[in-house]
């Protein structure tokens, strides 16, 4: 088995061979097979005539170009003889600027069997003056030649080429019409003189590896030139050649792609090396073109972007879909579910495959499958497996500890096909292990799932921090991949700068949106995905000035550009919005400048019936809705006010009926005498659904709900609940217990699903009410499955409670400051200590009741230990502090050792929960490098904390559905 942290393709084979030696292999195996077809081009082109039995069925009669390997071979050789009598030679460079015709693959095999540095270059570059001057002056640097030949498709390239190329000697070639200075492709093609054929005889050069150079996209800087091994081609040939739907000698394969990049070159190379067919559907996309050459030639095997899938599944089929297909592969970006439904359901093809790519030589492969559930796991998409020869490890972010399994982290590649580094440019993603193999840090976040299989999660470079949450731009754009009304919009998601919250994400779309759109995006991502990755805005790239999105040669969205325009706007936006309130300021402007940054930043109408902490304001919400109240109005409101069970209305009456704005400064929001029958609830993630047993999470001490949104999303979809503790700014709220507590999370859960089963969990102080809360469920006759203990052994209760404070935690450095990337750090609110030293004498004061261990359908435990810490050592600390400030003094700064919190822990056992369910019910993991806090808030351990509650659940889930009425 192999580690979770490396995958490994399968052998590869060919690996020291060139390119145009095992295609002449195939022209001698296979001389009469079909070779090429182009859809566009005459039968009869440069004389060579298409073979008498030709046609493509007895339903089509053709009358377009089809060669055999023998015809090809033929063609090739002409241009290689009379390209070399020109004085192009092994190591020139031969560039391109081509589209999708026989030419162009005659060029390329006649620069192999040259030896020539093959290098296809896009021709909507030749306006790009700056990007074009660098790659040509790349190439010719990567060849150190003096000498090129360059190849342009159509006359209209001509001058654009000439003023790029002035400064070169060089060999002009021009494909379509007559210019001066240029040499007709045509008379390249004439038969030479027998004398010429014998003199310039075919040389296979096998010593040397060919040489392929292609340019990166050029998303961020200018296009890096790279050098491709031939292991690139190779490695793909192998591949579909190997796979469950194998490309056999004879299959058609559509080419329809870019020929100036990776994936194009792949879906060209890999069928003339497995000895199939070619099949050209004309010079550029046109979806007509491409259906009919499909249907017409029934092909086979074909590569496609999603934008190609888009417009073919939006053109008539006529009587018949395309069910010839056996193998889409997918490449560009990765494919959502819409988009593999079309591929299957819309144009009748029978596979999809999923292939990831990188030009520096990086091939990822998913094998084909014939639904989208089979590549795509709760919205990750899978890339698959290495190719043959490649290895994949996934690494923690800048560093080169293993990640563990299920664990994101930086993917690396290794393997022959990987580039030695770029043209004439170091580049420190490239190393050397110990033992000399070749590395790449491919800067791409992925996580290598339980079925071990790679998942592409999203680039670091493109992660957006908001109030020190990440979010992966990848991922919100896979949910709305997904709904055919907003697929269409390609939204592309970039950052926007905010000044409190650090980078927001805003949604960009290719065209204008009304306001009902905008809602219907910002309402897909709270439903699928949570209120964190809600974006800030929508707006159309036509708001932003432009007509279209930035884009490189190679056709990939340039989210840095995109970016800056949104930041353009967002800055011109924030200045016009952020304006201070003329005149006077009373309290109902006040009231009213509160309810608009309310309603800006939750993207809701205030309901004035609800508590106002049902509005869902977290931390970051707070300070950026307060924020906009005082640059509008100058009055500075606590942040306690959207924690307060009084309704929204109360609120807001309360506020408008200050007359002076300076009794704003001892402003103190109303509070309830106590909770309300129910608390508020946040669902973090997952799909409620009848039947399938949801998580609730109790709150730590802090009575924070959003505290559990570091976790990452389950597998299966699980609904998670997190509530609010419901004595938050309540009259009450220093006197509460445990099990009023519990009472009122028992109700908030028989409203959400009044069935069941149940699953619950409950962190630091949270474990407590979490047993609670089970425990009276199971007294009311529901079933709770299991509960998950995080860091907490069984409460026992002291013969004395030490005396504590907010003052006294605050000396013991209980409430260190919420951090917050790039941005200065937050006090935690007032009402938030008074809760916390609530929640201490809550839990010191509470005394479990055991379940009735030969009851079947007690809940079982999982306790999940932090591998460092006492995790239960406040009452001693307190004790501790109280001393020393019968030593010191009141105010004096304490100097605790919180050695405790990070000394490694030498045992672990059930916590004492087995006293009250029994030692058979309770099982127990540890997160290794874990302490009590990082257990929860680091973003690299929580995803550790997050696999064994997944297994746990899991686990529960299961044995309910063996055992429906219990799990004993």
């Amino acid at each position: 088995m192999l580690p979770s942290s490396e995958l490994h393709g399968p052998p590869l084979p060919d690996a020291e061979k060139c390119l145009h030696e095992v295609f002449y292999k195939n022209v001698i195996k296979y001389p009469d097979a079909t070779a090429l077809v182009s859809t566009q081009q005459a039968s009869t082109l440069y004389g060579i005539q298409n073979p008498p039995s030709a046609s493509a069925s007895a339903e089509h009669e053709v009358d377009y170009l089809r060669w055999t390997y023998q015809d090809l071979d033929r063609a090739i050789q002409r241009f290689v003889i009379n390209l070399q009598s020109r004085g192009l030679k092994r190591g020139d460079p031969l560039i391109i600027f081509m589209p999708n015709t026989a030419e162009y693959v005659i060029a390329t095999w006649a620069a192999y069997q040259i030896g020539c540095a093959y290098v296809p270059i896009n021709p909507r570059g030749l306006s790009n003056d700056r990007e074009m001057r660098h790659m040509l002056q790349t190439a010719t640097k990567g060849c150190q030649s003096d000498f090129m030949a360059i190849i342009a498709g159509t006359f209209d390239m001509c001058a654009r080429i000439e003023e790029l190329t002035s400064e070169f000697n060089c060999i002009r070639i021009l494909v379509e019409g007559d210019v001066d200075g240029w040499t007709p492709f045509k008379e390249l093609m004439h038969n030479p003189a027998q004398e010429v054929q014998q003199s310039l005889c075919r040389d296979y050069h096998s010593e040397l590896s060919d040489r392929t150079i292609f340019f990166t996209s050029g998303t961020t800087s200018l296009p890096k030139g790279c050098i491709m091994p031939s292991a690139y081609g190779f490695a793909a040939a192998s591949w579909w050649r190997q796979s469950s739907v194998p490309m056999m000698p004879g299959d058609r394969v559509l080419f329809t792609l870019p020929n100036n990049h990776g994936f194009g070159w792949l879906c060209i190379m890999s069928p003339f090396l497995n000895g199939a067919t070619v099949v050209l559907p004309g010079p550029r996309f046109i979806a007509e073109d491409v259906i009919k050459a499909i249907q017409v030639e029934q092909v086979n095997h074909a590569g496609l972007v999603p934008t190609m899938v888009h417009a073919l599944g939006n053109t008539p089929l006529g009587s018949e879909k395309l069910s010839s297909l056996r193998r889409i592969v997918m490449g560009g970006s990765p494919p959502t579910g819409e988009v593999i439904g079309i591929c299957l359901d819309t144009l009748g093809a029978s596979g999809v495959e999923n292939l990831y790519g990188m030009t520096e030589g990086i091939l990822v492969a998913s094998g084909v499958v014939s639904q989208a559930s089979d590549l795509i796991k709760d919205g990750d998409v899978s890339i698959g497996t290495p190719l043959p020869g490649m290895s994949v490890r996934i690494y923690a972010k800048d560093s080169k500890r293993l990640a563990r399994a299920g664990e994101s982290g930086e993917m690396h590649f290794s393997g022959p096909s990987l580039i030695k580094g770029y043209v004439g440019v170091a580049d420190g993603n490239f190393y050397h292990e110990e033992d000399g193999c070749p590395w790449f840090r491919t800067g791409d976040k992925a996580f290598i799932g339980s079925d071990n299989r790679l998942y592409l999660i999203g680039r670091y470079k493109d992660t957006i921090i908001r109030g020190g949450e990440n979010i992966e731009p990848s991922a919100i754009e896979a949910v709305l991949g997904q709904i055919p009304g907003i697929s269409v919009f390609y939204p592309q998601v970039v950052r926007a700068p905010d000044s409190v919250a650090g980078e927001v994400p805003v949604v960009v779309v290719n065209q204008e949106v009304d306001d009902d759109t905008a809602n219907k995006i910002k309402d897909t991502i709270l439903a699928q995905m949570g209120d964190l990755y809600v974006p800030a805005a929508v707006v159309s790239i036509q708001t932003l000035g432009h007509e279209e999105y930035p884009r490189t040669m190679a056709g990939k969205v340039q989210k840095t550009k995109l970016e800056d325009l949104v930041k353009v706007y967002w800055e011109r936006q924030n200045t016009q919005d952020n304006c201070r309130i003329d005149g006077p300021i009373s309290g109902p402007q006040v009231m009213e400048s509160l309810c608009r940054a309310i309603e800006k930043e939750k993207r809701i109408s205030i309901d004035l019936s609800l508590p106002i902490i049902e509005l869902g304001v977290d931390s970051i919400s707070s300070i950026a809705i307060l924020k906009r109240v005082q640059v509008e109005t100058g009055v500075s409101l606590p942040s306690s006010l959207f924690f307060t069970q009084a309704t929204a209305g109360a609120i807001c009456q309360q506020i408008s009926s200050i007359s002076d704005t300076a009794d704003f400064a001892h402003f103190t929001p109303l509070m309830e005498d106590g909770p309300r029958n129910l608390c508020f609830s946040v669902l973090l993630q997952g799909t409620p659904r009848a039947g399938v047993p949801s998580l609730f999470i109790t709150p730590p001490g802090s009575g924070n709900a959003f505290v559990y949104s570091t976790l990452p999303k389950f597998c299966n979809d699980y609904a998670v609940y997190s509530f609010g503790s419901p004595f938050l700014m309540t009259k009450s709220e220093s006197s509460w217990t445990i099990e009023e507590t519990a009472t009122i999370y028992a109700n908030t859960i028989l409203s959400i699903d009044p069935f069941g089963p149940y699953m619950l969990c409950g962190w630091s102080m949270g474990t407590a009410t979490a047993y609670e809360t089970a425990y009276q469920l199971h007294e009311r006759g529901k079933q709770v499955l299991g509960i998950i203990m995080l860091d907490l052994a069984l409460p026992r209760q002291p013969p004395t409670i030490p005396e504590a404070t907010v003052d006294l935690f605050e000396m013991m450095g209980v409430f260190p400051p919420i951090r917050r990337e790039g941005k200065p750090d937050v006090e935690i609110p007032a009402f938030r200590k008074k809760h916390r030293v609530a929640a201490y004498y809550a839990k010191m004061r509470y005394v479990p009741r055991p379940f009735n261990i030969g009851n079947a359908s007690r809940p079982r435990i999982f306790v999940i230990w932090a591998g460092h810490g006492d995790h239960d050592r406040m009452a001693d600390m307190v004790v501790q502090a109280l001393d020393l400030v019968k030593k010191d003094g009141p105010g004096t700064k304490l100097k605790l050792s919180h050695e405790w919190l990070q000394a490694p822990r030498e045992s672990f056992d059930a916590g004492g929960w087995d006293e009250m369910v029994g030692p058979e019910y309770v099982e127990w993991d540890t997160v290794e490098d874990a302490d009590h806090d990082t257990l929860i808030e680091s973003e690299e351990l929580v995803v550790l904390t997050k696999g064994l509650m997944e297994k746990a659940v899991d686990k529960w889930v299961q044995e309910m559905q063996i055992m429906p009425n219990g799990l004993g």
